[in-house]
C-alpha cells in the first residue's frame, strides 16, 4: 500500500502504479514521469481512460524504444486518437526517454540518480524541472513523491502554485 497520496484522492484508483514506491525499473519511472507530463492539466481520471492505448502507443513506455522515436513516429502519435494528442508533450515524452537513457549511463539508473541528492529536496526537484519536459514544481513533486523519492505529505503546493504560477 502506498505510503501517503494527494488528499482526496485514492492512489490505487486513480494511478496505474503504486504511488509512493520505488519503482523495480527504468521502464517504471518512465511510465510514472509520462504519467504526470500528460497528466498535467487534465482530469486523471480521463488519463486513466485512455493510458491503455498510450502503453501501445509509447511502447509500454521502453525508454530504450521511445527514444528512438523519429518525426515519423511523432506524426503516428499526433495521429492516434486513442492518446491525448498534444505535440510539446508528446515531443517532450521522447525528450525524457532520451534523459533517462542518458541518466542510465551517467548514474547507473534513476534511483541511483535521484539518491545521489540525499536530504536536498529542493536541488533534487530544481534538477529534475530542468532536465525532464514538461514538468513544473508541482507537476515534478508529484512525480518525485510517487517514486518514492520525497514523501507527499512532506510539502504542499501554495495557491500560486495550484494555478500554475510558480
Amino acid at each position: 500500500m502506498p505510503r501517503s497520496g494527494p488528499q482526496g484522492v485514492d492512489p490505487t484508483e486513480i494511478f496505474p502504479f503504486e504511488f509512493g514506491e520505488t519503482p523495480p525499473d527504468e521502464r517504471a519511472y518512465f511510465t510514472v514521469l509520462s504519467w504526470f507530463v500528460f497528466g498535467s492539466g487534465l482530469n486523471w481520471r480521463v488519463l486513466k481512460a485512455k493510458w491503455p492505448a498510450f502503453l501501445e502507443a509509447f511502447a509500454g513506455f521502453d525508454p530504450a524504444s521511445v527514444a528512438g522515436y523519429r518525426e515519423r513516429d511523432i506524426d503516428r502519435l499526433l495521429a492516434d486518437a486513442g492518446i491525448i494528442r498534444n505535440g510539446r508533450k508528446i515531443v517532450g515524452t521522447v525528450e525524457n526517454a532520451r534523459q533517462l537513457r542518458a541518466i542510465a549511463t551517467e548514474a547507473g539508473g534513476t534511483t541511483m540518480w535521484l539518491r545521489g541528492f540525499g536530504t536536498d529536496v529542493d536541488g533534487m526537484v530544481r534538477t529534475v524541472k530542468k532536465r525532464f519536459s514538461h514538468m513544473g514544481d508541482v507537476t515534478t513533486r508529484m512525480f518525485l513523491s510517487a517514486v518514492g523519492a520525497i514523501e507527499y505529505s512532506s510539502w504542499q503546493p501554495t495557491d500560486r502554485q495550484r494555478q500554475g504560477r510558480s
